[in-house]
């Protein structure tokens, strides 16, 4: 124990040293390991002058910790007691060398430190990130295959200026049973989560019949599925009582609030109102044709000789069965797009929330990519590098707006980066210019030469 914390506090006198630019001299009481430690540091602190003092602090402070972590990983897993955890906290030599290396390759790059090539007495340079490669960045766009027939106008502006975008990195989550139990009971979940699909999702259902509802969190990505098991609640056989759309937004809003589901910078719903947006969503039959529609008469013996029955009155319209209130998803005031760029609340009758569709994400800046121009990505659109997804019958596709918008990937996969694609929509025709359906396509936005 006194051998391990005086070992400890040599390293720690001669690494300040090391940072500091001052000479070490190793005494004959140093033992083998710290001495290749030591060394190893001084040849990777040789070309740079002058460290702060934030950097001297965090670089001890790290390297102290990634040695307690190495030996711990070492270790065969026990619960140790303090003193067995003191006792460890040097690592042999192996572990010493590897995490010393590791530690200051890292802290060198990221610390923010200048490096001078002092023997050709050249200007300062900051230190480059490491450029990580094509796949690292690379987007899982959906495998669409574009007709070579198909023909291309665009009805807008496309800019011929490249540009630069951060990427962004996306926080890992760890989903357990506890923490989804912890959340279902705010939804008012009783029992316990579980394990389904083969491991992919954590559920808890409640109620019976067609009162059962249903908690789903996927591992991969942490996103939420709310709801009922049964349809009945969104498409319902009988007429409801829906609030007004402003109602509904309240609702939806309160709902994540109380479910601690709110992303960071929704304070107050009139913050985000204006990019909140609201469709009526499933169909039932309309309260005022459901009170005049007659009963169903009785089935009669056919007569002969048979006659054409006379034609049915017109099918009752339909009315709305719930609000769809969608939220916005942005990254740092940057549209997402993908499949999971999704917060939806589903409000149904009497404002019950019967719907809802979570796969929010915490993300944090990587690194400043170059990116190509609109006019380029829509020239790889043409050529089918992209994903558009269209009716076979469409001869014609026309793009009426592209923006820049970073991808995410499905709730059921583990999603490392968001990176930019641009998103085209816009309308496809048949061969005779009649419109068929909107369209969006995706290309990627990163320039290949990042």
């Amino acid at each position: 124990m006194k051998k391990a914390k005086y070992t400890e506090k040599q390293f720690i006198e001669y690494l300040d040293k090391l940072l500091a630019g001052e000479e070490i001299s190793l005494g004959d009481d140093v033992s083998d390991d710290l001495r290749s430690a030591l060394e190893l540091a001084r040849k990777m602190l040789a070309y740079r002058d002058e460290p702060s003092a934030d950097f001297r602090a965090d670089l001890r402070d790290r390297l102290l910790h990634k040695i307690a972590e190495a030996e711990a990983a070492a270790t065969p897993a026990k619960r140790q007691g303090f003193r067995e955890w003191t006792a460890n906290l040097f690592p042999q030599r192996p572990a010493l060398i590897a995490v010393t290396s590791t530690v200051l390759v890292v802290l060198l790059i990221f610390v923010g430190t200048v490096w001078y090539t002092g023997r050709y007495g050249q200007a300062p340079v900051s230190a480059p990130t490491p450029s990580l490669t094509e796949r690292d960045y690379s987007v899982n766009l959906p495998s669409n295959v574009t007709p070579e027939y198909m023909a291309f106008i665009a009805k807008t502006s496309l800019s011929t200026k490249p540009g630069q975008v951060p990427v962004y990195k996306v926080q890992s989550t760890d989903v357990t049973t506890e923490s989804v139990t912890e959340l279902g009971r705010r939804l008012g979940f009783s029992g316990e989560a579980r394990f389904i699909d083969g491991g992919d999702k954590i559920a808890m259902f409640d109620g019976e019949g067609d009162e059962m509802r249903k908690f789903i969190v996927w591992t991969a990505s942490g996103a939420i599925e709310y709801g009922y098991v049964e349809p009945d609640k969104l498409y319902p056989s009988h007429a409801v009582e829906l609030p007004s759309q402003p109602e509904a937004e309240q609702i939806a809003y309160d709902f994540l609030e109380q479910a601690d589901l709110l992303p960071s910078g929704y304070q107050s719903l009139a913050k985000i109102k204006d990019e909140t947006t609201v469709i009526a969503g499933g169909y039932s039959v309309s309260r005022e044709y459901a009170a005049e529609a007659p009963p169903a008469a009785a089935p009669s013996a056919p007569s002969w000789p048979w006659k054409s029955p006379a034609p049915s009155a017109p099918t009752a319209p339909l009315a709305p069965a719930y609000w769809l209130i969608s939220f916005p998803y942005q990254i740092d005031h940057t549209w997402t797009t993908g499949p999971g760029s999704k917060i939806e609340v589903s409000v149904g009758d009497n404002g019950e929330v019967v719907g809802l569709i979570w796969s929010w994400r915490q993300m944090t800046p990587r690194t400043t990519e170059n990116i190509i121009s609109e006019k380029q990505a829509y020239q790889e659109l043409i050529q089918g590098k992209g994903s558009l997804d269209i009716p076979l019958d469409c001869q014609q596709v026309v793009v009426e707006d592209v923006q820049l918008k970073y991808w995410l990937d499905p709730p059921s996969e583990k999603q490392a980066y968001a990176v930019p694609v641009y998103e085209f929509t816009g309308q496809c025709l048949d061969k005779s210019g009649r419109h068929l359906e909107d369209f969006t396509a995706w290309t990627p936005a990163l320039s290949s030469t990042y």
